[in-house]
């Protein structure tokens, strides 16, 4: 093995606590996954006007998880896979 880690783009992120997305998230960020790395999260829902009238709750907590990955992690938190960056390499 190179020792090369694969960059994850996690799409679907949802709601932290419930969200399976979130989970995978979570196991990504505590390094139990040791050949992969974080790079961004796309969360069309939780990131929109609508989870905050639908899901008020779910909307705090999102954004308070979207703060916890964007100001002590670094790793950018988009609405839409098109408002990412491209893949390296094309």
């Amino acid at each position: 093995m190179s020792g090369e880690k694969a960059s994850v783009v996690l799409v679907g992120c949802g709601c932290p606590l419930k969200s399976m997305g979130w989970y995978h998230a979570v196991q990504l960020l505590d390094d139990r996954c040791p050949s992969a790395t974080l790079k961004y999260v796309v969360e069309p829902f939780y990131t929109s006007d609508a989870a905050k009238r639908i899901d008020p709750a779910g909307y705090e907590t999102f954004q308070q998880f979207r703060k916890e990955l964007e100001d002590q992690r670094g790793i950018p938190v988009y609405s839409q896979v098109s408002d990412g960056p491209a893949p390296a390499g094309g």
